[in-house]
Protein backbone atom coordinates (compact mmCIF):
# COMPACT_ATOMS: atom_id res chain seq x y z
CA UNK A 1 0.00 0.00 0.00
CA UNK A 2 1.51 3.02 -1.23
CA UNK A 3 0.66 6.52 1.38
CA UNK A 4 0.25 9.69 -0.59
CA UNK A 5 1.86 13.22 0.09
CA UNK A 6 -1.17 14.11 1.93
CA UNK A 7 -1.69 10.75 4.34
CA UNK A 8 1.74 11.23 5.13
CA UNK A 9 1.76 14.66 6.24
CA UNK A 10 -1.09 13.74 8.19
CA UNK A 11 0.89 11.05 9.08
CA UNK A 12 3.63 13.34 10.52
CA UNK A 13 1.86 16.00 11.50
CA UNK A 14 0.25 13.66 14.32
CA UNK A 15 3.32 11.81 15.19
CA UNK A 16 4.61 15.60 16.01
CA UNK A 17 1.66 16.67 18.32
CA UNK A 18 2.17 12.78 19.86
CA UNK A 19 5.84 14.00 21.11
CA UNK A 20 4.77 17.68 21.94
CA UNK A 21 2.05 15.67 24.81
CA UNK A 22 5.03 13.19 25.74
CA UNK A 23 7.70 15.92 26.20
CA UNK A 24 4.85 18.36 28.25
CA UNK A 25 3.89 15.30 30.56
CA UNK A 26 7.60 14.34 31.06
CA UNK A 27 8.36 18.51 31.77
CA UNK A 28 5.17 17.96 34.52
CA UNK A 29 6.68 15.19 35.96
CA UNK A 30 9.96 16.57 36.13
CA UNK A 31 8.84 19.60 37.85
CA UNK A 32 6.75 17.56 40.37
CA UNK A 33 9.61 15.10 41.59
CA UNK A 34 11.62 18.61 41.99
CA UNK A 35 9.17 19.91 44.40
CA UNK A 36 9.03 16.53 46.50
CA UNK A 37 12.84 16.81 47.00
CA UNK A 38 12.63 19.98 47.92
CA UNK A 39 9.63 19.44 50.22
CA UNK A 40 11.94 16.32 51.68
CA UNK A 41 15.01 18.55 52.08
CA UNK A 42 12.74 20.78 54.19
CA UNK A 43 11.20 18.07 56.38
CA UNK A 44 15.03 16.80 57.16
CA UNK A 45 16.20 20.62 57.78
CA UNK A 46 13.41 20.77 60.77
CA UNK A 47 14.31 21.14 64.37
CA UNK A 48 12.60 17.66 65.89
CA UNK A 49 10.39 18.56 68.80
CA UNK A 50 11.18 16.24 72.21
CA UNK A 51 8.73 16.99 75.06
CA UNK A 52 10.46 15.81 78.33
CA UNK A 53 7.76 16.50 80.49
CA UNK A 54 4.08 17.53 80.69
CA UNK A 55 2.55 19.36 83.41
CA UNK A 56 -0.95 19.63 84.26
CA UNK A 57 -2.86 22.47 85.99
CA UNK A 58 -5.61 20.63 87.72
CA UNK A 59 -7.64 23.92 89.00
CA UNK A 60 -7.71 24.98 85.42
CA UNK A 61 -9.02 22.11 83.74
CA UNK A 62 -13.09 22.21 82.49
CA UNK A 63 -14.98 19.67 83.50
CA UNK A 64 -16.85 17.87 81.00
CA UNK A 65 -18.41 14.84 82.35
CA UNK A 66 -18.47 13.73 85.92
CA UNK A 67 -17.24 10.24 87.29
CA UNK A 68 -15.26 8.61 89.80
CA UNK A 69 -17.05 6.82 93.02
CA UNK A 70 -19.12 8.47 95.82
CA UNK A 71 -17.82 6.61 99.04
CA UNK A 72 -21.21 6.69 100.82
CA UNK A 73 -20.24 6.58 104.50
CA UNK A 74 -17.29 5.00 104.26
CA UNK A 75 -13.72 7.56 103.84
CA UNK A 76 -11.72 5.79 101.14
CA UNK A 77 -8.81 7.60 102.94
CA UNK A 78 -9.42 5.68 106.50
CA UNK A 79 -8.20 2.27 105.75
CA UNK A 80 -8.85 1.42 109.19
CA UNK A 81 -12.29 2.31 108.60
CA UNK A 82 -12.92 0.45 105.67
CA UNK A 83 -11.41 -2.67 107.71
CA UNK A 84 -13.62 -2.43 110.55
CA UNK A 85 -16.28 -2.48 107.67
CA UNK A 86 -14.91 -5.93 106.23
CA UNK A 87 -14.55 -7.19 109.88
CA UNK A 88 -18.22 -6.54 110.65
CA UNK A 89 -19.49 -7.80 107.43
CA UNK A 90 -17.56 -11.04 107.44
CA UNK A 91 -17.53 -12.06 111.31
CA UNK A 92 -21.89 -12.16 111.69
CA UNK A 93 -23.43 -14.59 112.56
CA UNK A 94 -26.85 -15.23 113.00
CA UNK A 95 -29.46 -18.54 113.53
CA UNK A 96 -32.01 -18.41 110.98
CA UNK A 97 -34.87 -16.82 112.66
CA UNK A 98 -32.68 -13.47 112.90
CA UNK A 99 -31.23 -13.80 109.89
CA UNK A 100 -35.26 -13.60 108.26
CA UNK A 101 -35.97 -10.84 110.31
CA UNK A 102 -32.57 -9.08 108.54
CA UNK A 103 -33.59 -9.98 105.45
CA UNK A 104 -37.04 -8.20 106.06
CA UNK A 105 -35.52 -5.40 107.53
CA UNK A 106 -33.55 -5.15 104.51
CA UNK A 107 -35.96 -4.85 102.31
CA UNK A 108 -38.10 -2.50 103.48
CA UNK A 109 -34.98 -0.21 103.99
CA UNK A 110 -34.05 -0.44 100.56
CA UNK A 111 -36.99 0.53 99.13
CA UNK A 112 -37.38 3.29 100.76
CA UNK A 113 -34.00 4.75 100.10
CA UNK A 114 -34.28 3.73 96.49
CA UNK A 115 -37.73 5.94 96.55
CA UNK A 116 -35.73 8.47 98.07
CA UNK A 117 -33.12 8.41 95.53
CA UNK A 118 -35.44 8.57 92.77
CA UNK A 119 -38.37 11.34 94.34
CA UNK A 120 -36.12 13.67 96.50
CA UNK A 121 -32.16 12.94 95.65
CA UNK A 122 -32.21 15.22 92.69
CA UNK A 123 -34.04 17.90 94.27
CA UNK A 124 -31.79 17.80 97.44
CA UNK A 125 -28.34 18.11 95.13
CA UNK A 126 -30.21 20.86 93.54
CA UNK A 127 -30.44 22.51 97.01
CA UNK A 128 -26.78 21.66 97.90
CA UNK A 129 -25.20 23.15 94.47
CA UNK A 130 -26.86 26.53 95.32
CA UNK A 131 -25.45 26.05 98.86
CA UNK A 132 -22.12 25.59 97.39
CA UNK A 133 -22.33 27.94 94.36
CA UNK A 134 -22.80 25.37 91.37
CA UNK A 135 -24.83 24.29 88.58
CA UNK A 136 -24.81 20.97 87.34
CA UNK A 137 -27.36 19.49 84.35
CA UNK A 138 -29.29 16.93 85.33
CA UNK A 139 -27.17 14.33 83.66
CA UNK A 140 -24.69 15.22 86.27
CA UNK A 141 -27.11 14.90 88.92
CA UNK A 142 -28.60 11.63 87.62
CA UNK A 143 -24.99 10.13 87.52
CA UNK A 144 -24.52 10.99 91.26
CA UNK A 145 -27.39 9.00 92.20
CA UNK A 146 -26.71 6.42 89.88
CA UNK A 147 -23.31 5.61 92.16
CA UNK A 148 -25.34 6.36 95.15
CA UNK A 149 -27.75 3.57 94.05
CA UNK A 150 -24.90 0.92 93.18
CA UNK A 151 -23.88 1.20 97.13
CA UNK A 152 -27.14 2.07 98.87
CA UNK A 153 -27.65 -2.11 100.07
CA UNK A 154 -24.23 -2.68 101.04
CA UNK A 155 -24.76 0.27 103.41
CA UNK A 156 -27.67 -1.05 104.90
CA UNK A 157 -26.16 -4.03 105.59
CA UNK A 158 -23.95 -2.31 107.30
CA UNK A 159 -25.63 -0.87 110.00
CA UNK A 160 -28.40 -3.53 110.13
CA UNK A 161 -25.02 -5.50 111.62
CA UNK A 162 -24.13 -2.82 113.97
CA UNK A 163 -27.28 -4.05 116.36
CA UNK A 164 -28.45 -7.08 117.28
CA UNK A 165 -32.46 -7.96 116.50
CA UNK A 166 -34.93 -9.91 118.25
CA UNK A 167 -38.90 -10.96 117.50
CA UNK A 168 -39.33 -8.28 120.17
CA UNK A 169 -38.19 -5.34 118.35
CA UNK A 170 -40.06 -3.48 115.99
CA UNK A 171 -39.39 -3.64 112.46
CA UNK A 172 -41.30 -0.34 111.58
CA UNK A 173 -38.55 1.67 114.23
CA UNK A 174 -35.68 0.08 113.11
CA UNK A 175 -36.39 0.50 109.57
CA UNK A 176 -36.95 4.29 110.14
CA UNK A 177 -33.56 4.46 112.24
CA UNK A 178 -31.84 2.53 109.27
CA UNK A 179 -33.35 4.93 106.94
CA UNK A 180 -32.46 7.93 108.81
CA UNK A 181 -28.51 7.40 109.03
CA UNK A 182 -28.41 5.67 105.45
CA UNK A 183 -30.04 8.99 104.13
CA UNK A 184 -27.67 10.89 106.21
CA UNK A 185 -24.71 9.37 104.52
CA UNK A 186 -26.23 10.00 101.30
CA UNK A 187 -26.79 13.68 101.94
CA UNK A 188 -23.19 14.00 103.55
CA UNK A 189 -21.83 12.13 100.50
CA UNK A 190 -23.26 14.30 98.29
CA UNK A 191 -22.21 18.03 100.18
CA UNK A 192 -18.52 16.73 100.33
CA UNK A 193 -18.63 15.64 96.48
CA UNK A 194 -20.24 19.05 95.95
CA UNK A 195 -17.51 20.81 98.50
CA UNK A 196 -14.86 20.05 96.73
CA UNK A 197 -15.74 20.01 93.05
CA UNK A 198 -13.92 23.29 91.82
CA UNK A 199 -17.32 26.28 91.06
CA UNK A 200 -15.33 26.94 87.65
CA UNK A 201 -15.55 23.60 86.73
CA UNK A 202 -19.06 22.66 85.64
CA UNK A 203 -20.17 26.24 84.68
Amino acid sequence: MTLNYNDMMNYLQQMHHYVQQQDKMIQQLTKQITGLRTDIEKLKNQPVTNIERIEYKFDQLKVEQLDGVLNIGLNPTDPDQIDNFEVQQNGMNVNGGQQQLRDQLLKKCSHDIHHFLSHDCAQYIHHAEKQYDLKLDEPHRQHIIADIRKQIDSRIQYYLNLQPLTNQDSLETKKQEIFALVKKDVENSINHFLQHLPKDSVQ
